[in-house]
């Protein structure tokens, strides 16, 4: 009985010290979070891009058909033979992914695509224990997400419409590289 009340303690100070997710949102780093926007404060975008994934030395390729819409963003993602590999959908208040994966986190790839290509300023709104800096140098933009001083995201992305922009994401404490790449006949929605 006595171990069991100085362990009560401990295990009330180990859940202050990670927040609880707020609704909506995906945790970055050790407590920050991005609380996702809808998809109607988003470009809207119809594309083909070759998505390169590199993670423990490993690279995985496979082709993404990425639609945003006011309502709705859908990434579909195929192996380089054509095989459906997943589908994900979000809808402003639940992301889902066909099939369902573990792996495939389908919360952070809309984090991740919605820190590359959304209005800074709407992001910054979304951030709780995270700051974006971001910066151009006339062919790029490039985005950093802190926690504290701690390098949590690295994003670059070429100055185009998003339809022709290569986009490139990088995770440093996890080694994990992503690199999109449009494929032609790809097409901005007016």
């Amino acid at each position: 009985m006595r171990h069991l009340a100085l362990l009560l303690p401990l295990l009330l100070l180990a859940g202050c010290t990670t927040p609880l997710l707020g609704p909506g949102c995906t945790r970055f780093g050790r407590d920050g979070q991005l609380c996702l926007l809808p998809p109607a404060a988003l470009p809207p975008v119809e594309g083909s891009h070759m998505v390169k994934v590199t993670h423990d030395g490993g690279e995985d390729a496979f082709l993404g058909l990425l639609h945003i819409d006011s309502r709705k963003l859908e990434l579909a993602g195929f192996s380089l033979f054509g095989t459906s590999l997943f589908d994900l959908t979000y809808d402003g208040t639940k992301v889902t992914s066909v099939p369902a994966d573990s792996k495939l986190k389908p919360e952070m790839l809309v984090a991740m695509l919605e820190l590359s290509i959304a209005d800074p300023k709407l992001l910054q709104e979304r951030l709780h224990g995270l700051a974006l800096r971001t910066s151009t140098d006339g062919t790029q933009e490039k985005r950093d997400l802190y926690e504290g001083n701690r390098l949590v995201a690295h994003l670059e992305r070429s100055l185009k419409p998003l339809d022709q922009s290569t986009l490139s994401i990088e995770i440093p404490h996890s080694g994990v590289k992503v690199e999109i790449t449009p494929l032609a006949g790809g097409k901005s929605v007016p």
